[in-house]
């Protein structure tokens, strides 16, 4: 069965018991939803992809550069994304353009809304600030170009990772205040804000690292990998993040390892919470894997492909991921409680 969208052709492998899309292009984006569950994904191929809940392509757009980013959906419920052709754009939720804005440069980072302004980082080393209201810019300039994206602490500042190794602090006034020097990159690794106010994240020198709001280091965790992607804590508090040393670490609040479990290569996928109980994280082995939040595995999906971007859930219970190669799984609330019902040995033994 194929959908046909305005360019490109989105084909279903109707064999499958979930729903495969095939993409065309190299998939980086992570996943977003809109609250009518739609799903946004972009692609290197310079096009974004929007469909419906349950996998039926409903718009798409092309652009003059790779979509890199992750969508966002913002307050008025629009979705904002960044190009590799210097533009940001504004979508409704069926994927009809609105509007773009050129702040200059490439944009690899998922947006971060504070009140009125739109913050997100360029290869020019510059943090983007657009004053929605006034339609005005503000940059504030900073070593190397800024692949993370931001995170809005409790206390009203922001932090974001560039390429440089330094997280950066800014205050309500968009200024640097404070920064912290890794020895690696800050690729990608989105800062966590933890329940007891620390800020954790990752970076190319294999160090996960927990400072205060002040920016002074708490503690970090050492691997045997670079990390690329952001770390999340469960209910429980267990701080869960991967390696490109294969292994998914689960550490308490002080940094002291939980556990952890090595899959078949690196991980770059940040993992995400599927419901209360249940973490997802993908790996560059093809599979997509299903933890508990004391890092026992409960299952895993084969997505046949190298999984980059995080996967999502949607409100009906439908967890959807993506794999480099552009295979866009929709797996069905029955056919995920198949998956993570299977017994540790029994996984282990399928999967040597």
């Amino acid at each position: 069965v194929c959908i046909n969208s305005f360019a490109q052709k989105a084909m279903i492998d109707a064999t499958s018991p979930n729903r495969i899309i095939r993409l065309n292009g190299t998939v980086f984006s992570s996943l977003a939803k809109t609250l009518d569950d739609n799903v946004i994904i972009g692609s290197h191929n310079k096009h974004v992809y929007f469909f419906n809940e349950y996998g039926n392509l409903i718009n798409t757009f092309k652009a003059g550069g790779w979509f890199h980013a992750t969508p966002k959906l913002l307050s008025d419920n629009t979705i904002g994304l960044g190009c590799y052709d210097g533009f940001f754009y504004f979508f409704d939720q069926m994927g009809n353009l609105i509007s773009r804005i050129k702040p200059g440069g490439f944009i690899f980072t998922e947006p971060l809304e504070v009140n009125d302004l739109l913050v997100f980082g360029t290869n020019r080393g510059k943090i983007v600030f657009f004053d929605e209201e006034e339609g005005k810019f503000k940059y504030e300039r900073v070593k190397k170009l800024v692949h993370g994206s931001p995170t809005l602490l409790s206390d009203g500042q922001m932090v974001i990772g560039s390429n440089s190794g330094s997280l950066y602090f800014l205050g309500e006034d968009q200024n640097v205040v404070s920064s912290f020097k890794t020895r690696g990159w800050i690729m990608h690794s989105k800062p966590l804000e933890t329940y007891t106010g620390l800020v954790v994240f990752g970076s190319y020198d294999n160090c996960l690292y927990a400072l205060d709001k002040r920016g002074n280091l708490e503690w970090k965790f050492k691997t045997n990998g670079k990390i690329h992607c952001s770390p999340i804590q469960t209910p429980d508090s267990t701080i869960v993040f991967g390696s490109f040393d294969s292994y998914v670490y689960f550490l308490n609040q002080k940094g002291e390892q939980i556990s952890c479990t090595k899959t078949g290569k690196k991980i770059v996928s940040s993992p995400v919470m599927v419901n209360d109980s249940v973490i997802a994280i993908g790996s560059f082995d093809h599979f997509l894997y299903f933890f508990d939040t004391h890092g026992n595995i409960l299952g895993s999906y084969n997505a046949f492909g190298k999984i980059f971007s995080s996967p999502i859930t949607l409100s009906n219970g439908t967890l959807i991921c993506c794999t480099m190669n552009g295979n866009l799984s929709y797996i069905v609330p029955e056919e995920l409680g198949r998956i993570i019902s299977v017994k540790k040995d029994k996984f282990f033994s399928e999967n040597k």
